[in-house]
């Protein structure tokens, strides 16, 4: 298969999620500027609101080039994705570190991911971890981050006692992150993977939604918690409202240029330390149609996306670590900012294979249809630790064998 793009005018169409604008506008341009004959046009709309349409976008008539999807699964079994094996050959994607496209080899009945064909490639590494006020912080006598999920703990009781709101997150991703702190991280990679009789209803879950229900029953959070976005969260806590902000890497750019050298970062830790880290991280996953009107071009830009050129834009842009061959350099990140903390986290975890894919990403309506309305059920103390991990498990079951 040859990559070379011919000389002729193309457009493209790109749907992709509306809270990163900014930095799609920044790669479209930048792939346009390498590449004269090509342009990139954009549609964006609510990341949750794009996962809900994406099977009406692919079987249109009229699908766009390239679209952002974060679970590919059914798409896959009903031949609405392109294969994209011809291109990882031609361009080399094969030989990218395993981890990076493990995600989106999926098998033929659309179910078991990691094995079977390349339906997509990832735009940017985000992770997740907790942010901090440095100076609150340091007030209550605190010099270092928690080596463990007890002093975590201990972190929040201290600070709530002293007044100051210890927390502020998303509840799935407060709900993971504990989990894999508590030992669930293969429980849960086999559940995000569809493996054969996965299940999301074991011990350490139960135990990870009965922590973060008894943190909110503690008062660790805001009153409001759960009905927040992801924005007002990080403005409330830009503003001073909490000592943590637990959430992910792509505000660690914003929390710099908002007040330089006021927050830095760690992430999650185990509950014993020689347990060692195991961290919610993944791409934006893009595909590409199967009645795509321009593959070529589309999966020129995947792969540009993926190169040298692209990776200062994913980081300074997007604060998100570019993918790609593995010896490819790193962008020179600004000593002593949050972005090189979570540019260093996200090495870090990388080299203990401690990255696990986001529960949101299991089924298409994985968040809007479960995780976001179980969860608001769980903070409000309306269903207790098992019954949300068993109606968590129940709409999966839902969802992959239809």
């Amino acid at each position: 298969m040859s990559t070379e793009l011919g000389s002729s005018p193309v457009t493209i169409t790109a749907r992709v999620n509306e809270d990163q604008s900014a930095l799609w506008e920044a790669l479209a341009e930048g792939f346009e500027s390498e590449n004269p004959s090509v342009t990139v046009e954009l549609e964006t709309e609510a990341f949750a609101t794009l996962q809900q349409n994406a099977p009406r976008y692919l079987s249109a008539q009229h699908t766009p080039d390239l679209l952002r999807l974060a679970a590919p699964g059914d798409a896959v079994k009903n031949d609405l994705l392109l294969n994209l094996d011809e291109y990882s050959e031609a361009y080399g994607w094969d030989e990218f570190p395993k981890s990076q496209l493990e995600q989106w080899t999926i098998d033929g009945d659309g179910r078991v991911r990691g094995e079977g064909s390349l339906y997509a490639m990832g735009v940017g590494f985000g992770l997740v971890g907790v942010y901090y006020n440095k100076d609150k912080f340091e007030a209550l006598g605190f010099d270092e981050p928690p080596a463990t999920l007890e002093e975590f703990e201990s972190m929040l009781a201290q600070a709530s006692a002293a007044g100051i709101t210890p927390l502020i997150g998303n509840v799935s991703y407060l709900f993971q992150g504990v989990a894999q702190s508590l030992g669930a991280a293969e429980t849960i990679s086999s559940w995000v993977f569809n493996q054969p009789g996965a299940s999301i209803d074991a011990a350490d879950t139960i135990d990870a939604a009965a922590k973060v229900q008894s943190w909110v029953e503690a008062g660790y959070f805001p009153r409001d918690f759960g009905s927040a976005d992801p924005n007002l969260d990080f403005g409330r806590f830009t503003s001073g409202e909490s000592l943590f902000f637990h959430n992910g890497s792509w505000f660690a750019a914003g929390l710099d240029a908002t007040a330089p050298g006021a927050f830095s970062f760690f992430l999650l830790p185990p509950a014993a330390l020689e347990d060692g880290y195991q961290t919610m991280a993944a791409p934006n996953a893009v595909v590409i149609p199967a009645n795509a009107k321009h593959p070529n071009e589309a999966a020129a830009f995947l792969n540009w996306v993926n190169g040298e050129s692209a990776r200062e834009t994913l980081a300074s842009v997007g604060g998100l670590v570019g993918g790609g061959s593995a010896d490819m350099p790193v962008p020179p990140t600004e000593p002593g900012t949050v972005f090189a903390e979570t540019v260093a986290a996200f090495d870090a975890v990388t080299a203990d294979d401690g990255i696990v894919d986001f529960l949101a990403n299991a089924t298409a309506g994985m968040a809007s249809a479960t995780l976001d309305p179980q969860g608001d059920l769980l903070i409000a103390g309306q269903v207790t630790p098992q019954e949300y991990v068993a109606r968590l498990q129940a709409d999966y079951l839902v969802a992959v064998e239809q």
